[in-house]
Protein backbone atom coordinates (compact mmCIF):
# COMPACT_ATOMS: atom_id res chain seq x y z
CA UNK A 1 0.00 0.00 0.00
CA UNK A 2 2.80 2.31 0.91
CA UNK A 3 4.52 1.48 -2.31
CA UNK A 4 1.47 2.37 -4.33
CA UNK A 5 1.26 5.73 -2.60
CA UNK A 6 4.92 6.40 -3.36
CA UNK A 7 4.44 5.50 -7.00
CA UNK A 8 1.41 7.76 -7.22
CA UNK A 9 3.37 10.58 -5.61
CA UNK A 10 6.30 10.05 -7.94
CA UNK A 11 4.00 10.16 -10.93
CA UNK A 12 2.30 13.32 -9.71
CA UNK A 13 5.71 14.94 -9.13
CA UNK A 14 6.90 13.79 -12.52
CA UNK A 15 3.78 15.17 -14.19
CA UNK A 16 4.22 18.38 -12.26
CA UNK A 17 7.86 18.68 -13.34
CA UNK A 18 6.93 17.91 -16.93
CA UNK A 19 4.17 20.48 -16.82
CA UNK A 20 6.52 22.99 -15.24
CA UNK A 21 9.07 22.33 -17.98
CA UNK A 22 6.35 22.79 -20.58
CA UNK A 23 5.21 26.04 -18.96
CA UNK A 24 8.80 27.31 -18.79
CA UNK A 25 9.38 26.27 -22.38
CA UNK A 26 6.20 28.02 -23.51
CA UNK A 27 7.10 31.07 -21.46
CA UNK A 28 10.55 31.21 -23.04
CA UNK A 29 9.04 30.85 -26.52
CA UNK A 30 6.45 33.55 -25.76
CA UNK A 31 9.21 35.79 -24.41
CA UNK A 32 11.31 35.22 -27.53
CA UNK A 33 8.32 35.96 -29.79
CA UNK A 34 7.52 39.09 -27.79
CA UNK A 35 11.15 40.20 -27.90
CA UNK A 36 11.29 39.53 -31.65
CA UNK A 37 8.09 41.50 -32.20
CA UNK A 38 9.41 44.35 -30.07
CA UNK A 39 12.67 44.40 -32.05
CA UNK A 40 10.76 44.36 -35.34
CA UNK A 41 8.42 47.09 -34.11
CA UNK A 42 11.40 49.15 -32.93
CA UNK A 43 13.10 48.69 -36.30
CA UNK A 44 9.93 49.68 -38.14
CA UNK A 45 9.50 52.70 -35.87
CA UNK A 46 13.12 53.59 -36.45
CA UNK A 47 12.74 53.23 -40.21
CA UNK A 48 9.54 55.29 -40.12
CA UNK A 49 11.29 57.97 -38.07
CA UNK A 50 14.23 58.05 -40.50
CA UNK A 51 11.86 58.15 -43.49
CA UNK A 52 9.87 60.93 -41.85
CA UNK A 53 13.04 62.93 -41.20
CA UNK A 54 14.25 62.40 -44.77
CA UNK A 55 10.87 63.42 -46.18
CA UNK A 56 10.84 66.51 -43.99
CA UNK A 57 14.38 67.37 -45.12
CA UNK A 58 13.39 66.88 -48.78
CA UNK A 59 10.35 69.13 -48.34
CA UNK A 60 12.44 71.80 -46.63
CA UNK A 61 15.04 71.53 -49.39
CA UNK A 62 12.33 72.00 -52.04
CA UNK A 63 10.97 75.04 -50.19
CA UNK A 64 14.47 76.54 -49.91
CA UNK A 65 15.16 75.78 -53.58
CA UNK A 66 11.89 77.47 -54.54
CA UNK A 67 12.71 80.53 -52.46
CA UNK A 68 16.20 80.73 -53.94
CA UNK A 69 14.82 80.37 -57.48
CA UNK A 70 12.23 83.07 -56.81
CA UNK A 71 14.88 85.35 -55.32
CA UNK A 72 17.16 84.80 -58.32
CA UNK A 73 14.30 85.59 -60.73
CA UNK A 74 13.43 88.70 -58.75
CA UNK A 75 17.04 89.87 -58.71
CA UNK A 76 17.36 89.13 -62.44
CA UNK A 77 14.18 91.14 -63.11
CA UNK A 78 15.57 94.05 -61.09
CA UNK A 79 18.84 93.93 -63.03
CA UNK A 80 16.99 93.82 -66.37
CA UNK A 81 14.69 96.69 -65.35
CA UNK A 82 17.63 98.76 -64.10
CA UNK A 83 19.51 98.18 -67.37
CA UNK A 84 16.43 99.07 -69.43
CA UNK A 85 15.96 102.23 -67.37
CA UNK A 86 19.62 103.13 -67.91
CA UNK A 87 19.32 102.67 -71.68
CA UNK A 88 16.09 104.69 -71.87
CA UNK A 89 17.70 107.49 -69.81
CA UNK A 90 20.76 107.49 -72.06
CA UNK A 91 18.60 107.82 -75.18
CA UNK A 92 16.51 110.56 -73.55
CA UNK A 93 19.65 112.46 -72.53
CA UNK A 94 20.98 112.15 -76.08
CA UNK A 95 17.67 113.49 -77.39
CA UNK A 96 17.93 116.44 -74.97
CA UNK A 97 21.45 117.20 -76.16
CA UNK A 98 20.42 117.09 -79.81
CA UNK A 99 17.43 119.29 -79.06
CA UNK A 100 19.66 121.87 -77.39
CA UNK A 101 22.02 121.73 -80.35
CA UNK A 102 19.13 122.76 -82.62
CA UNK A 103 19.80 126.31 -81.38
CA UNK A 104 22.84 126.27 -83.63
CA UNK A 105 20.98 124.97 -86.68
CA UNK A 106 19.19 126.81 -89.50
CA UNK A 107 15.91 125.17 -88.46
CA UNK A 108 15.94 126.75 -85.02
CA UNK A 109 14.28 130.04 -86.02
CA UNK A 110 11.28 128.30 -87.57
CA UNK A 111 11.05 125.96 -84.55
CA UNK A 112 11.06 128.96 -82.23
CA UNK A 113 8.28 130.60 -84.24
CA UNK A 114 6.19 127.42 -84.06
CA UNK A 115 6.64 127.35 -80.28
CA UNK A 116 5.55 131.00 -80.01
CA UNK A 117 2.41 130.39 -82.08
CA UNK A 118 1.59 127.29 -80.05
CA UNK A 119 1.94 129.12 -76.73
CA UNK A 120 0.04 132.19 -77.98
CA UNK A 121 -2.81 129.97 -79.19
CA UNK A 122 -3.07 128.23 -75.82
CA UNK A 123 -3.25 131.64 -74.12
CA UNK A 124 -6.09 132.67 -76.45
CA UNK A 125 -4.29 135.52 -78.24
CA UNK A 126 -4.72 139.20 -77.30
CA UNK A 127 -1.74 141.17 -75.92
CA UNK A 128 1.16 138.86 -75.17
CA UNK A 129 4.83 139.12 -74.28
CA UNK A 130 7.54 136.83 -75.64
CA UNK A 131 10.36 135.93 -73.25
CA UNK A 132 13.58 134.67 -74.88
CA UNK A 133 17.15 134.11 -73.82
CA UNK A 134 19.78 136.71 -74.59
CA UNK A 135 20.95 135.10 -77.84
CA UNK A 136 17.47 134.37 -79.22
CA UNK A 137 16.25 137.91 -78.54
CA UNK A 138 18.51 139.02 -81.42
CA UNK A 139 16.99 136.62 -83.95
CA UNK A 140 14.92 138.08 -86.84
CA UNK A 141 11.54 136.83 -85.61
CA UNK A 142 8.59 137.83 -87.81
CA UNK A 143 6.26 138.80 -84.98
CA UNK A 144 3.66 140.35 -87.34
CA UNK A 145 3.31 137.04 -89.17
CA UNK A 146 3.08 135.14 -85.89
CA UNK A 147 0.37 137.53 -84.60
CA UNK A 148 -1.75 136.75 -87.66
CA UNK A 149 -1.27 133.01 -87.23
CA UNK A 150 -2.34 133.19 -83.58
CA UNK A 151 -5.32 135.38 -84.49
CA UNK A 152 -6.37 132.88 -87.17
CA UNK A 153 -6.20 130.06 -84.62
CA UNK A 154 -7.99 131.88 -81.78
CA UNK A 155 -10.22 134.38 -83.56
CA UNK A 156 -8.77 137.09 -81.30
CA UNK A 157 -6.67 140.00 -82.52
CA UNK A 158 -3.18 139.46 -81.18
CA UNK A 159 -0.22 141.69 -80.40
CA UNK A 160 3.21 140.23 -79.63
CA UNK A 161 6.14 142.10 -78.17
CA UNK A 162 9.51 141.02 -76.89
CA UNK A 163 9.75 141.14 -73.12
CA UNK A 164 12.59 142.90 -71.37
CA UNK A 165 12.71 139.86 -69.11
CA UNK A 166 15.14 137.17 -70.22
CA UNK A 167 15.27 133.42 -69.64
CA UNK A 168 18.36 131.25 -69.36
CA UNK A 169 16.64 128.36 -71.14
CA UNK A 170 16.53 127.47 -74.83
CA UNK A 171 13.07 128.01 -76.28
CA UNK A 172 10.38 130.54 -75.41
CA UNK A 173 7.99 131.62 -72.66
CA UNK A 174 4.86 133.48 -73.75
CA UNK A 175 2.80 135.30 -71.11
CA UNK A 176 -0.03 137.75 -70.75
CA UNK A 177 1.05 141.37 -70.24
CA UNK A 178 0.06 141.24 -66.58
CA UNK A 179 2.25 138.15 -66.16
CA UNK A 180 -0.49 136.17 -64.43
CA UNK A 181 -0.76 133.47 -67.07
CA UNK A 182 2.07 132.02 -69.14
CA UNK A 183 3.02 129.05 -71.26
CA UNK A 184 6.54 127.72 -70.85
CA UNK A 185 7.64 126.35 -74.21
CA UNK A 186 11.33 126.14 -73.43
CA UNK A 187 12.89 122.86 -74.48
CA UNK A 188 13.49 121.90 -70.86
CA UNK A 189 9.84 122.44 -69.92
CA UNK A 190 8.55 120.63 -73.01
CA UNK A 191 10.74 117.61 -72.24
CA UNK A 192 9.67 117.66 -68.60
CA UNK A 193 5.98 117.64 -69.59
CA UNK A 194 6.46 114.87 -72.13
CA UNK A 195 9.15 112.82 -70.39
CA UNK A 196 6.83 109.97 -69.38
CA UNK A 197 5.42 109.73 -72.91
CA UNK A 198 8.91 109.88 -74.41
CA UNK A 199 10.22 107.18 -72.07
CA UNK A 200 7.39 104.85 -73.11
CA UNK A 201 8.04 105.49 -76.80
CA UNK A 202 11.80 104.97 -76.39
CA UNK A 203 11.19 101.75 -74.45
CA UNK A 204 8.88 100.42 -77.16
CA UNK A 205 11.51 101.13 -79.81
CA UNK A 206 14.44 99.69 -77.83
CA UNK A 207 12.74 96.61 -76.42
CA UNK A 208 10.29 95.73 -79.14
CA UNK A 209 10.00 91.91 -79.15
Amino acid sequence: METSKNKLLDRILKDARDEAKTIVKEAKRSAEILLKNQRQSARLNSENTVYSLLKKAENEAEIIKGKVATDIKRRASWIVLAEKERLVTNVLNEAKNRLLNLQKSEKYLSILEILIVGAGTVLGGDKLEVVLNENDSNLPLKLNKLEKEIANETGVKTQLKLSKQKTEAVGVIVKTVDGRVFVDNTFKAILRRRERELRLKIARILFRS
